[in-house]
């Protein structure tokens, strides 16, 4: 009788990790991208205050939200800066985000994300 409770534990078990582990990760993936949303934000935000001492400088700022974006492949980030008029500067920041759980892509549909911020600032002076 012992030899088969130990069998339906194993069992069980074997049934329930798979699940376990898919929840696990799905988490992990959600922070993920919580962190990689806060790096734009802040990066995007970082270049825009650089764009109000020096609105004419495209590629400073573009170079100041790569530096700021840490933790994300630069290959996957594009920055786009312009003045809609002469007072204010806007700094945009688009990223695809790559979840790492197989199951998502059959769940949503696709394992990536296009993930963004912007940022419109006054220009001083």
């Amino acid at each position: 009788m012992r030899q088969r409770q130990r069998g339906q534990e194993l069992v069980e078990y074997a049934l329930a990790l798979p699940i376990f582990l898919l929840l696990i990760m799905s988490i992990l993936d959600l922070g993920r991208g919580v962190y990689c949303y806060s790096a734009i934000f802040n990066s995007v935000r970082e270049g825009a205050r650089y764009g109000i001492i020096h609105p004419g400088d495209g590629a400073g700022i573009e170079a100041v939200v790569r530096a700021k974006a840490v933790g994300l492949d630069p290959a996957a980030l594009n920055v786009f800066s312009l003045q809609p008029d002469a007072d204010t500067i806007q700094v945009t920041a688009t990223y695809t985000f790559t979840a790492v759980t197989p199951i998502v892509s059959v769940l949503v549909g696709s394992n990536q994300w296009v993930i963004g911020s912007r940022s419109t600032m006054q220009i001083e002076g």
